[in-house]
């Protein structure tokens, strides 16, 4: 039975007690001090405490002027913000393609000469139209923010190889789920060596802080996962963003990675193809089962290859998506409303120019549900068949 106290959570947040007692187990190997972290058909990383410090590294090795302009999707986390701005750089502000979620080619042309360096972020899994975006930037620097695009590919290239420098994060709720940690990535060997160097004079965390990080990590799964997050961590993760502010929320600590993200990370890497396959198994089964119109949901573009990351639905309305999470939520099915305090937060804090309207639109309008790889048949059958009652209910 399907209830509120054994709510389906909407992301996958995985670690067991084998991950922690491995985590520990690593704290002391000096072996893993220096070493890179190797991303699949891309080669080898270098990993680095979380992939907003990643962006804030990437700005620096670049050479951007303090001041600079950097464009980034309105519709993204908004932790990219807040690196950009630790860079000493100011944000303009992109619309994005309603079909991707990701960076409008068109706006991005229109607002070109503005900007020195460009943010496109891989949204949900989906994929930015990179050959368009390497085309506009005319040679300027590309941050390919891969945080939620690890094997997703366009052509046949994985994300992360199409920009100048690429960044990865293997945070809990993500693929990889590993705690913390990122990687940052460049076929630029100049480049590469400027990251490393600036890796090299980062402050490596303490052993205390290292313990500490392991037991958080395990409880914050523990209540993100069932049967807590139903209990009490849906409850706790509502009272957080209600009470805590915009500004104040992600906090950046410039460190090196932790070595137990990063012992968890490397082992992970190596099953994520299989994630993947499960992920898009499960967003297969939404497309063809969900009775939607075809535009409600994201569907792949030519070429395209998405690791289906989150499943995304376009409402009509605000108020048709709201009723469908109040449904859902009866019915024992987590949902989210990602990022919609962005339109209100980045005017406040970055300078928002409301100049992005169809991020908004989508923001007000958007739910994810829940398609990560640990769902049971059972249960994305439960959420396609309570989707679709609601759906008949709240369309007529």
């Amino acid at each position: 039975m399907f209830s509120k106290l054994n709510l389906i959570p909407t992301e996958a947040y995985h670690y067991s007690i084998n991950d922690m007692v491995r985590a520990l187990t690593a704290i002391t190997d000096s072996s893993l001090d220096n070493k890179q972290i190797t991303l699949s058909a891309l080669g080898n990383g270098l990993p680095i405490r979380s992939a907003r410090v990643a962006i804030i590294l990437s700005i620096k090795a670049l050479g951007l002027e303090p001041g600079s302009k950097i464009g980034v999707p309105l519709y993204c986390c908004p932790v990219v913000f807040k690196a950009i701005k630790m860079a000493n750089c100011q944000l303009k502000f992109l619309d994005v393609d309603p079909e991707t979620f990701c960076i409008s080619t068109e706006d991005l042309r229109a607002k070109y000469n503005d900007l020195a360096a460009v943010v496109p972020v891989h949204m949900f899994g989906n994929l930015c139209s990179m050959d368009s975006v390497v085309e506009i930037m005319h040679g300027k620097p590309i941050i390919e923010d891969c945080a939620q695009a690890l094997g997703s590919m366009l052509n046949g290239r994985l994300a992360g190889s199409m920009g100048t420098v690429s960044v990865f994060s293997f945070r809990s709720g993500k693929y990889i789920s590993a705690g913390e940690g990122a990687a940052i990535y460049s076929n630029q060997a100049e480049l590469s060596e400027k990251i490393a160097n600036l890796i090299a004079g980062i402050e490596i965390p303490s052993q205390a802080e290292e313990v500490g990080h392991v037991f958080k990590t395990y409880l914050r799964s523990k209540l993100r996962s069932k049967p807590f997050w139903g209990a009490a961590g849906s409850l706790i993760w509502r009272m957080y963003n209600e009470h805590t502010d915009f500004i104040e929320k992600s906090p950046i600590i410039i460190k090196k990675i932790y070595k137990s993200d990063f012992v968890i990370a490397q082992q992970r890497l190596a099953a994520l193809n299989n994630m993947i396959k499960a992920q898009r198994a499960n967003a297969n089964y939404y497309i063809n089962n969900l009775q939607l119109d075809p535009s409600m949901m994201c569907h792949e573009m030519p070429g395209s290859f998405y690791n289906r990351f989150m499943f995304p639905v376009i409402f009509r309305t605000r108020e048709e998506r709201n009723l469908m999470r109040e449904a859902l939520y009866k019915h024992g099915v987590s949902t989210a409303t990602p990022y919609e305090e962005v339109i209100e937060g980045a005017a406040k804090y970055y300078g928002y120019e409301q100049d992005c309207p169809v991020s908004e639109r989508l923001l007000r309008k958007t739910l994810i549900i829940p398609c990560n790889y640990g769902l049971t048949q059972r249960e994305t059958k439960h959420i396609v068949q309570s989707f679709n009652e609601a759906w008949e209910n709240i369309s007529s």
